[in-house]
């Protein structure tokens, strides 16, 4: 079952925090060491550029909860297990965390350390274990730090991301859409990492992004009421993304025989996606389902990945436009101030060229447009199903501050304007218009 950080880390606090406790010191103190483990990796990659009082909170939090863990042996148990699989989930991500996320992330498992030592202070005598004591004023500090530089919404979003759980997802007794979703995310990384993922990868994603987002703006227009029209913009706008693609080729003909790779866990995502939850794409029948206040709420959970996706996708377009590993038609690219000669002589004579730089713009450009109206989706998909707590509160909350800045509603127009003046000029299935004519 796919999972998030937060979710291991609620659970952890839930079982800690309860009114009769049913753990025993050793998996308090076991749960403890995990903790410590993680906090230690976080600093040692850093919080700050300096030693400042975040750093050193964080790395005396480190210490505190790694030296209270050598007090008992472990023997395990639900507080061990869920600290150490919140432990894996953080060492697997640290590739990707930036200072921010690492500080939105400390926050979260001093709180949940000061949870656990507090429990395993009401397990045993007064003057027992003082190192219990040093880990709740460590984490006191880092919480007390916390309250004047509050972790941003963007780093607490690394909170949310859904991960699928060790081993193979495909073999577990009932697999969900989040799973594919998750497993969707992490065959990406596995890609990026790897300097492996291919153009039919990237198009496989995308197609994922649109048939998510098409599906989005239906159970939100049946949810709310409201015309879908606006809101199908955003899968024109991943269309887009797709047909801007085409211009470029990898040179990759054979095609990947990995069964976990990017393609095969896009084409289980929709497949799940549409058996489970976009079942039906008629606004009318959703309206009059009992259950769709249930729909709405498994597709906010999906929908709330998008803009994740679309982080990953515009990496893999940065990377290939430093790489150079795409090629393309010396005339579908855009064109240059002060072209080279050997540019030119491409263009007369209609050769492909390796694209670089600003070559890959148009393919950034309609990307970041998609990113951002999957943004602006995901938040109205999230009010629609206000009734209950988001599934993934963080994002949500990044969600809402990007749409609700001054300018959000111009931008989202204007980008919805691009998308409409896009697919009214595309002038054949393998190009994308310009928006004005070029001139070499």
């Amino acid at each position: 079952m796919a999972t998030t950080l937060q979710q291991l880390l609620d659970g952890l606090t839930e079982r800690a925090t309860e009114p009769q406790p049913s753990a025993t010191i050793e998996d308090v103190t076991g749960g403890l060491a995990h903790l410590g483990r993680a906090l230690t990796g976080l600093a040692h990659d850093g919080l700050t550029p300096g030693n400042s009082m975040r750093q050193r909170a964080a790395a005396e939090l480190a210490a505190a909860c790694t030296t209270a863990g050598r007090l008992w042996p472990p023997t395990g148990g639900p507080l061990t297990d869920l600290a150490g699989t919140a432990a894996d989930l953080v060492g697997r991500d640290r590739d990707i965390m930036g200072r921010s996320h690492r500080w939105a992330v400390t926050v979260e498992l001093a709180e949940v350390a000061d949870h656990c030592a507090r429990l395993g202070r009401r397990l045993l005598p007064q003057a027992a274990a003082p190192e219990l004591a040093t880990v709740r004023e460590s984490a006191v500090a880092v919480e007390r730090i916390a309250q004047t530089e509050p972790p941003t919404a963007i780093g607490a979003v690394m909170l949310d991301r859904l991960v699928p759980m060790p081993g193979d997802p495909l073999a577990a007794a009932q697999l969900t859409v989040l799973d594919a979703s998750g497993a969707l995310a992490a065959a990406i990384d596995r890609a990026q990492e790897s300097s492996e993922l291919t153009l039919r990868d990237f198009r496989a994603a995308v197609a994922a992004a649109e048939i998510t987002s098409r599906s989005a703006a239906t159970v939100t227009a049946a949810a709310t009421g409201n015309d879908a029209g606006p809101l199908l913009v955003t899968g024109l706008a991943w269309q887009l993304a797709g047909r801007a693609s085409t211009v470029f080729d990898d040179g990759r003909r054979t095609r990947s025989t990995d069964p976990h790779g990017v393609v095969p866990w896009a084409l289980t995502f929709v497949g799940y996606l549409r058996a489970q939850v976009a079942f039906n794409t008629d606004i009318g029948a959703l309206r009059d389902r009992d259950d769709l206040a249930a729909v709405a709420g498994r597709m906010q959970q999906v929908t709330s990945q998008l803009p994740v996706l679309a982080d990953q996708l515009t990496a893999a377009v940065d990377r290939w436009s430093r790489t150079g590993q795409l090629y393309a038609s010396a005339r579908d690219l855009p064109p240059m101030d002060n072209m080279p000669d050997d540019r030119v002589a491409a263009v007369i004579a209609g050769r492909h060229v390796q694209a670089r730089g600003a070559d890959l713009d148009r393919l950034r450009q309609v990307v970041g447009r998609a990113a951002e109206l999957s943004t602006g989706l995901a938040d109205a998909l999230n009010r629609a199903t206000a009734a209950g707590p988001p599934a993934q509160r963080h994002q949500a909350r990044l969600y809402a501050q990007a749409t609700r800045t001054p300018d959000a509603p111009e931008r989202l127009l204007d980008h919805a304007q691009a998308v409409h003046r896009d697919i009214t000029t595309i002038r054949s299935p393998h190009q994308v218009a310009r928006e004005v004519p070029p001139s070499r």
